[in-house]
């Protein structure tokens, strides 16, 4: 049984792209298939993985996003520890022309991050899970896999760490790019509670950088993406934890100002309870259809009766999962609905003041959202559906941010409330990727033209006010997110400082200084 299902494999990833199966049309360079080899020579037998073996087929095959498993890697390496980590990058630094990427959970939905086509996909998919040490009130959690897996891991000791809100999002992509968590009302966003990352840097050493020790550099690596080396272990503070009360709660059309009015009363309200958050998303599907799903998260097992999410729960819902859980247990949930994928997938990001004299500019926005995408979502495209998720990031997460020293996105104390917007969207066919890339840009460029009037009415106008940085996490592969931080300059003196050859700069995959 395990032969035929192999050779399924084998036939079916062949037919699904029969140019890698004859080799006429893929066609990774010399350098990069000798790389491979070096490679594979300098790791144990099985670490590296080439087109047409179980292997390779697998790990293609592990992308959230279809559009991520149509890319072909000359070869897969699955290093085991940090040891295999570093003897690949020296590799890789000796040959200034063989492109590479990593790969830890698989949910950055954007070509190029964690996929490659004819380069060295570095899976480190084996580099999975987390441990607690009593001693220090620490965590050391591993690169790869999901946020099930991290929080199952810290479960039984009675603690967590600031992470993934949805338990299939990737651990390493989320808390090097930032990471807004449920929890970041109280302890800043999910990169922000680091406090060591065990990391190969671009000439093949081992480092182990400590936030302390090497302040400036940590700051820079708190949602910078991987610029500054490869982390194979991060060292993050652990918060007690025990049952909490959330779930979804789905939502006909009819309620969607009653929504909007929660939500616009939400973000200032949550600065006065941290311990409750939501994920408000706005569904635009075929024929102008709408809906709302909310995510709720309230740190203890009640079900709140008082506080920012009253407003929310007195509206009738069509749907509710919500109610008193663990922690693990309500993320796996979360993620349950995703988990099963059919689509592809864009994201794109953009940071919206919160304006307390304008309760409509989230309708505004919703409108704006299903007019784009109206044209797409027709009868023609029945299963595709696009969101707009507005998540509220108010002024006590920069408090918090910078209590913890500061991070790259710039978040302090004095910021204003904001709101996160994710723009995402769903669809089968590969040849729509493009109409459904522009569809998004089209939004954020009315969005840009609407900030003058929206920071105005805000009351916003110094400098500090109107910092608006981009979340990466949420944000489309060619949106200049860190052209956004204050600190880019310095950042990138940084970043060529410890990577004076550019392996990570120019040949790696994810956004760039």
């Amino acid at each position: 049984m395990a032969l035929r299902n192999a050779l399924f494999l084998v036939v079916a990833a062949a037919l699904c792209h029969p140019q890698h199966l004859s080799g006429v049309l893929a066609a990774p360079s010399e350098s990069t298939v000798q790389a491979c080899h070096a490679i594979a020579d300098q790791l144990p037998e099985g670490r590296v993985a080439y087109p047409l073996q179980l292997p390779y087929i697998t790990e293609t095959q592990q992308y959230w996003s279809l559009a991520l498993r149509d890319l072909r890697p000359a070869c897969i390496v699955s290093p085991q520890d940090t040891e295999q980590v570093a003897a690949a990058v020296r590799v890789l630094a000796n040959r200034a022309d063989v492109p590479f990427t990593v790969k830890s959970g698989g949910h950055d939905p954007n070509p190029g991050h964690s996929s490659i086509d004819d380069g060295v996909l570095i899976a480190m998919r084996e580099m999975v899970g987390a441990t607690y040490d009593a001693e220090t009130g620490l965590a050391h959690v591993k690169p790869a896999g999901e946020w099930n897996d991290v929080i199952g891991d810290l479960e039984p000791s009675g603690v967590t760490v600031v992470g993934g809100r949805l338990g299939i999002v990737g651990v390493g992509g989320l808390l090097l790019q930032g990471g807004i968590s449920f929890l970041s009302t109280q302890y800043g966003l999910a990169a922000d509670s680091i406090v060591g990352w065990e990391t190969v840097m671009a000439n093949g050493s081992i480092v182990n950088i400590d936030a302390k020790a090497q302040p400036e550099l940590a700051v820079a690596m708190k949602g910078s993406g991987s610029q500054f080396g490869i982390v194979t272990e991060f060292t993050i503070e652990a918060h007690p934890i025990s049952q909490v009360w959330g779930g979804l709660r789905l939502y006909d059309p009819s309620q969607k100002d009653a929504l909007f009015a929660a939500l616009h009363n939400f973000v200032p309200a949550s600065s006065d309870d941290p311990k409750s958050a939501v994920i408000f998303t706005d569904l635009a599907i075929t024929l102008n259809g709408t809906g709302n799903i909310v995510f709720y998260f309230h740190e203890g097992p009640d079900k709140p009766t008082s506080g920012p999410l009253k407003e929310f729960l007195d509206i009738p819902a069509l749907f509710d999962l919500t109610k008193a859980q663990s922690y693990a247990q309500l993320l796996k949930s979360n993620g349950d609905i995703s988990a099963v994928n059919v689509a592809r997938y864009s994201f794109r990001t953009f940071t919206i003041p919160y304006i307390p004299t304008n309760p409509d500019l989230y309708a505004e926005i919703s409108a704006k959202w299903r007019d784009i995408t109206s044209a797409y979502l027709t009868i023609l495209h029945p299963t595709a559906l696009c969101s707009a998720d507005f998540q509220p990031l108010p002024s006590v997460v920069g408090q918090q941010s910078e209590a913890r020293g500061g991070n790259a996105m710039g978040l302090r104390a004095g910021d204003p409330d904001r709101l996160v917007l994710e723009l995402q969207c769903g669809w089968l066919n590969g040849n729509d990727d493009a109409t459904l890339y522009a569809l998004a840009r089209d939004m954020t460029n009315w969005l840009q033209s609407r900030m003058p009037d929206w920071l105005a009415q805000a009351g916003l106008t110094a400098a500090e006010e109107t910092y608006m940085p981009l979340f990466m996490n949420d944000a489309a592969g060619d949106q200049n997110v860190t052209g956004s931080y204050r600190r880019y300059a310095r950042f990138k003196e940084l970043q060529e400082a410890t990577d004076p050859l550019g392996l990570f700069a120019t040949r790696a995959g994810g956004y760039k200084y």
